[in-house]
């Protein structure tokens, strides 16, 4: 006889003796009916006949509960939960026994049950087994289930009245609880906040700490531990607000003490690990919660993530471990990544730098895979190590202190040759190596936008370094982040870092641009990569590459002109910087790469190996920038006449961006029919204006190129709606002032970054627009408004 043919005779018996009525004997046949195994579970299900049977006796215990018989039925509704518990463990079940309406007998069971708890009755009793029973079936009919988990939704306070066996001063009761809530709430948003609004938390809180203070058997830790992450994500207001964020990473610290000593049999090790995966899953999640951030360093729990990741098993802990030890060093990356988020918080960017402790950790990461430990194991860890630097280097005053008391740009720099190497030995793209290289990208980025650290970085050999990267294929994201670094190290008064990109060359001691001398021809220098960089830029996600590139040109030609060193400007203009000027400025692209270093000026367009698409494309220009390249063009044409022609020959490409920058806003005049519509300056449109009387002044051709053209028109209008500068009440020359200066460029942090965020096709456009779309358009001359410079042109055309 199969166990199929067994449960139908049995299930023939106990109907014989419930329609005879004696309810103790139905009891006593009832548990022969509970399946053995999963064919007999899959027998059940088909059988509509002993499901419905199954309903009738839950209704007439239900039913019969506030009779004076009330415990033997009690009883009753004991057994049958038992039974639809045991049945429900397989899928094929779940759904017949809860279309029959079992769901909403069980919760009132339950009801009943919990009025004994209510009482305040301490001892184990029928109705303890009863509620038990009822919550066993009820998880096992909502396990991977999520019909049923709305089902129990649907049942008025049938949330509250589960989360309330979390107070049943039963241990067994409060486990099972635990249990249920688990699968209950499991991926069900609903659900989880319906148990939130039934204050489901602090209960679990309390039971989570009477696991840490005195464990559990084992399986009702994972339980109690399970059930409180299950519902954490959707709660963080209310896992804040009882306080519940240091019982989690205490149970985090007590669950790692598990597996480093390794002294538990091979489940209770697998339990923890498991707990631990789940436990830095979501922690991880609502790690991105600022408050949390926060609480993590305001409350000293970050000793508890950081030791989590410098501590490792070791010995017979490893030998044992087997996969579980691929698990776990899975979760230790997470750790990392966890702390990667807690330093992304404003107030803790503050109060971690005077820690020095945690710094040298961060510091310590960096050098992990190093020796003795393999590199490619620990690639996320100096990831971490080095995005928690970047994240907290996000103001002038812990970006100087990062670097002038943490010495953080040193292990930067020596993660950076690790990985290098990497690269290098590898022969490909290795994606691990190149998000630590972009992290270390972040990070230097943000140090160099502090003034002070400037000098600092350069002496320290930074430039050269960062520059290799440059000639690595297939790591673009990591070349937009270093092309930034170089841009940021020669802003300002950083005359010393400008020789060394454009020469390569330390340069002499104690002496200023002006005295420096041209470098050598043939050497490659970190300008000279950065140009072939630009060059080879075209496809669209090198936009970062070609307007970063184009602002450390701007910064080079501003240093030299300011410093009155025409020498080095001619070097600029003759390693071919001109083209991703006016890239920058017209957003058209270079479709041909190119094949020479130097270029002359009477070499035709197409002998140059370049081409320029006669309009922009659609998100390659951005205003500032394009500010920032016309005034870049005015300073090479000032000191450097002779660059004139490099530039006019671009005209196809020049003519009608500048003629749009001037357009723009202008009222009844119409817009070229592919133009984009930005918003330019008074300042920029000055600019312009500036540049092209430049231009004319000098070349013939290019003045009768714009007289085909309707600038003087735009321009008329243009001065007939502009007010005159207070400052200059007649037309002035358009000469610049007799001391050349340099408006500062705007430059800013790079976010916060968390492993997740790396990209690995370069810069969204978000990041774009946060980098380059907002900030100053300033004059060339701030002492010149746009009518005048308006007027000086118009008197030349």
């Amino acid at each position: 006889m199969t166990s199929a043919d067994a449960l139908a005779s049995t299930f023939n018996r106990v109907l014989q003796i419930s329609e005879s009525g004696h309810v103790e004997q139905l009891m006593q046949a009832l548990p022969d009916l509970i399946p053995q195994d999963d064919d007999t579970r899959a027998f059940l299900a088909e059988r509509e006949d002993i499901i419905s049977f199954l309903k009738r006796l839950l209704d007439t215990a239900a039913t019969n509960c506030n009779t004076p018989e009330m415990p033997k039925y009690k009883h009753l509704g004991a057994v049958v939960a038992q039974l639809i518990a045991e049945a429900a463990k397989v899928e094929d079940t779940r759904d017949p026994i809860a279309d029959a309406g079992t769901i909403p007998t069980l919760i009132q069971l339950l009801k009943i049950g919990n009025a004994t708890m209510r009482k305040g009755v301490q001892e184990d009793t029928l109705d303890d087994d009863l509620v038990i029973q009822s919550l066993r079936a009820l998880a096992n009919l909502c396990y991977d289930h999520d019909g049923n988990r709305e089902r129990v939704l649907e049942v008025e306070d049938g949330i509250p009245e589960i989360v309330a066996c979390l107070n049943s001063p039963n241990k067994r009761v409060m486990i099972t609880t635990c249990g249920a809530l688990t699968n209950i709430t499991m991926d069900n948003e609903p659900v989880q906040i319906e148990a939130l609004n039934a204050h489901v938390l602090s209960p679990l809180l309390k039971a989570l700490q009477a696991n840490i203070d005195e464990p559990f058997e084992q399986g009702a830790k994972g339980a109690v531990s399970t059930a409180v992450i299950r519902v954490m994500k959707t709660g963080i207001q209310e896992l804040l607000a009882a306080d519940g964020l240091s019982p989690l990473l205490r149970l985090l610290k007590y669950k790692h003490e598990k597996v480093l000593h390794r002294t538990s049999a091979g489940t209770r090790y697998e339990s923890a690990v498991d707990v631990l995966d789940a436990l830095t899953t979501v922690l991880e999640s609502i790690g991105e919660n600022d408050t949390i951030q926060r609480t993590i360093v305001s409350q000293d729990l970050l000793d508890i993530l950081l030791d989590f990741v410098d501590r490792r098993p070791e010995g017979v802990a490893v030998a044992k471990a087997g996969e579980d030890l691929a698990t776990y060093t899975e979760i230790r990356k997470t750790v990392s990544r966890i702390v990667t988020l807690v330093t992304m918080n404003d107030a803790n960017m503050v109060d971690l730098p005077k820690k020095r402790e945690i710094i040298d950790r961060f510091k310590q990461w960096m050098t992990n895979g190093f020796a003795p430990l393999d590199a490619a194991e620990e690639d996320e860890i100096r990831m971490s190590g080095a995005l928690c630097i970047g994240n907290l280097a996000r103001s002038d005053e812990t970006c100087v202190a990062l670097v002038q008391e943490h010495d953080v740009a040193r292990a930067l720099l020596n993660l950076l040759a690790l990985e290098v190497s990497r690269v290098k030995q590898s022969g490909t793209e290795l994606k691990s190596t190149v998000k630590v290289l972009h992290a270390v990208m972040g990070s230097l980025k943000n140090l160099s936008l502090a003034a002070a650290n400037r000098p600092i970085m350069g002496a320290m050999g930074v430039i050269p370094k960062v520059a290799d990267l440059l000639e690595i294929p297939n790591i673009k994201p990591v070349q937009y982040g270093a092309t930034g670094v170089l841009k940021n190290l020669c802003s300002g008064d950083n005359e010393a870092n400008v020789y060394r990109i454009i020469s390569g060359q330390e340069p002499p001691a104690g002496t200023n641009l002006s005295q420096c001398s041209v470098p050598s021809a043939g050497r490659k220098t970190p300008m000279g990569k950065v140009i072939t960089l630009v060059w080879t830029a075209t496809g669209d996600n090198d936009t970062g590459i070609r307007n970063e590139g184009g602002r450390l040109l701007v910064n080079l030609i501003r240093a030299c002109h300011r410093g009155r060193a025409p020498h080095l400007l001619k070097t600029i203009v003759d390693a071919n910087a001109i083209p991703p000027l006016i890239q920058i400025i017209t957003g058209a692209l270079l479709t041909r790469s190119r094949t020479s270093s130097d270029e002359g000026t009477d070499v035709p367009e197409d002998e140059h190996h370049v081409h320029f698409d006669a309009m922009p494309l659609e998100g390659q220009v951005f205003p500032m920038v394009q500010n920032e390249g016309i005034v870049a063009l005015i300073l090479v044409a000032d000191a450097y006449p002779e660059a004139i022609p490099r530039i006019t020959r671009y005209s196809t490409s020049l003519i009608p961006t500048l003629i749009d920058i001037l357009r723009s806003g202008i009222q009844g005049i119409e817009t070229a029919k592919d133009a984009q519509e930005y918003e330019y300056a008074d300042e920029a449109k000055a600019n312009v204006c500036v540049l092209l009387q430049s231009l004319i002044s000098r070349d013939d051709d290019f003045a009768n190129r714009l007289k085909q053209t309707p600038l003087k028109e735009i321009l008329t209008t243009l001065h007939k709606s502009t007010k005159a500068h207070p400052s200059i009440p007649h037309p002035a020359p358009p000469t610049l002032p007799a001391h050349p200066r340099s408006p500062p460029m705007d430059i800013g942090r790079t976010g916060t970054k968390s492993a997740r965020n790396l990209a690995s096709q370069g810069p969204t456009r978000s990041e774009l627009l946060a980098s380059f779309g907002s900030g100053r358009q300033v004059a060339v001359d701030e002492g010149l408004g746009l009518r005048e410079a308006v007027g000086n042109l118009l008197l030349g055309l």
